[in-house]
């Protein structure tokens, strides 16, 4: 990926924003790091609304704050400044069972590495969400099968991930994501361990959910293809936000899979 942002027209947030809802909002957000006698600003007063059913792609070169941005969106960090709101609330002023509340219900999240338990059947690993949220066996499992099937895996509810290739579990990562009907859905490089084809068939899944299912999306990545079933994508450098764009205005070529490649 290239280390400078693609070609795009300027941005009329004004516009974009008009009709819509926002349901994250990012208001100057820092996160400091001490790495020996160094500081690291991995966020240097990142500001941004994200609107309920949108799909959003954050995108940058690697060490550019794109996970950062993630975690603290997602309430796995605390910004050092800076606040998230989340449907209208402060995270900063939940306490910790409040804030565990919120991102069992609200957020789902996918990781790179799938974040599987790799003792668990996929089944099990769906259903484990609602445990935590304390839903009734035989519900969470006919709500494990659901999701299962909406995955096109429910043949391999049985299965564990060491029987399951890359693209199958994230397919199961994804169903777990959405165990508890969260309104919003975090993917943190969800196609960054995965062929082409698996790849291809996470894009469309997550297209699927965001504008057939309501979801609304954050994707942290470096896959380029996500550009083609996004709304915007918001280019972050050096922890700070460097373009926003329409996706369907950026300019760059296009691969075989009718999606935005890099340069």
């Amino acid at each position: 990926m290239s280390e400078k942002p693609p070609q795009a027209p300027p941005f009329d947030e004004a516009a974009y924003a008009r009709g819509r809802e926002i349901l994250v909002s990012v208001h100057g957000v820092k996160r400091f790091f001490r790495r020996g006698d160094e500081i690291v600003h991995a966020l240097d007063g990142i500001s941004l609304n994200i609107y309920r059913g949108e799909y959003i792609c954050v995108m940058g070169p690697s060490g550019s704050g794109k996970s950062t941005f993630f975690n603290a969106v997602g309430g796995l960090d605390t910004p050092t400044e800076g606040r998230v709101f989340i449907d209208g609330v402060d995270m900063a002023q939940l306490n910790a069972e409040e804030l565990a509340f919120l991102r069992c219900r609200k957020i789902g999240y996918v990781f790179q590495q799938f974040n599987l338990n790799t003792t668990m059947t996929a089944l099990d690993n769906v259903t484990l969400p609602m445990v935590f949220a304390g839903v009734a066996p035989d519900e969470s499992r006919a709500r494990g099968m659901a999701l299962l099937a909406k995955v096109e895996l429910e043949k391999r509810w049985n299965h564990r991930p060491k029987e399951m290739s890359g693209g199958q579990m994230q397919r199961v990562a994804i169903a777990r994501a959405l165990a508890n009907n969260p309104s919003i859905l975090l993917c943190d490089e969800p196609t960054g361990n995965l062929d082409l084809k698996s790849g291809r068939e996470v894009h469309e899944l997550l297209h699927d959910l965001n504008k057939n299912g309501g979801v609304t999306v954050i994707c942290a990545t470096h896959d380029p293809n996500m550009l083609a079933v996004s709304d915007r994508m918001v280019w972050i450098s050096d922890g700070r936000i460097a373009r926003i764009a329409e996706s369907r205005l950026v300019k760059i070529e296009r691969n075989s899979l009718g999606a935005e490649s890099g340069e």
